[in-house]
């Protein structure tokens, strides 16, 4: 793994660096979980390319902008995800990531909202634009209507643990208690991040309601 580092940093530092090799650098510091230095190796592509790429350099500041947020830099990732749109304003992906990331901090909801529906409408079949649509309309007290959508955001994507947890939580809040613990219980079972699983033990040990106060209390 070094050894491909150097050389990807070598072909960054040649004469002749093309759009491509800033990318592959990002990519191996992305999958090194290196997220700053991935944002950083992005900064260089758009600096040195972005201009020539016109329209199609929206790629280069999503990809920026979710390196920047995995590292903590929430303002920087949504300059970019909002240079993306203007570049490209039809994007499912980006209307989606934003609306989603906003929609969970809680802030500029009527946007968050306008955004996931636009990404909905824009890409159906898309099972975590779908399951957005979904949360959303579950933080938005339309419970029966996030069952639906959730149950069908499943369908398109069985085994992301996310998307299964996002389903327990609505049939919960339906009065589907059976069914929202074996929702839980079987996104636990397909792994996911740390985070996600304490979150899903403490579903299972406490109920929905109760779980929040108790995780602040671990």
């Amino acid at each position: 793994d070094d050894a491909a580092g150097a050389l990807l940093q070598a072909a960054t530092a040649a004469p002749g660096a093309t759009v491509g090799d800033w990318q592959n650098l990002a990519a191996w510091h992305r999958r090194g979980e290196r997220f700053a230095a991935a944002a950083a190796a992005y900064d260089a592509a758009i600096s040195r390319h972005g201009a020539a790429l016109g329209a199609s350099a929206w790629n280069l500041h999503f990809m920026r902008a979710m390196m920047r947020d995995r590292a903590g830099d929430w303002p920087g990732a949504e300059a970019d995800l909002k240079a993306a749109l203007v570049l490209s304003p039809e994007e499912p992906g980006v209307l989606n990531y934003l609306g989603y990331s906003l929609l969970e901090r809680g802030e500029q909801l009527p946007e968050a909202r306008r955004l996931i529906a636009r990404a909905a409408a824009l890409r159906p079949g898309d099972g975590g634009i779908v399951d957005s649509l979904g949360w959303m309309q579950l933080n938005a007290g339309e419970v029966d209507r996030a069952v639906d959508t959730l149950e069908r955001a499943v369908t398109l994507e069985p085994l992301e643990p996310t998307i299964i947890s996002h389903l327990g939580d609505a049939l919960w809040q339906q009065g589907r208690r059976i069914e929202a613990r074996f929702r839980w219980r079987q996104a636990l079972g397909l792994g996911g991040d740390a985070a996600l699983q304490r979150r899903l033990q403490a579903r299972l040990d406490y109920g929905l309601d109760a779980a929040p106060a108790m995780l602040a209390q671990r």
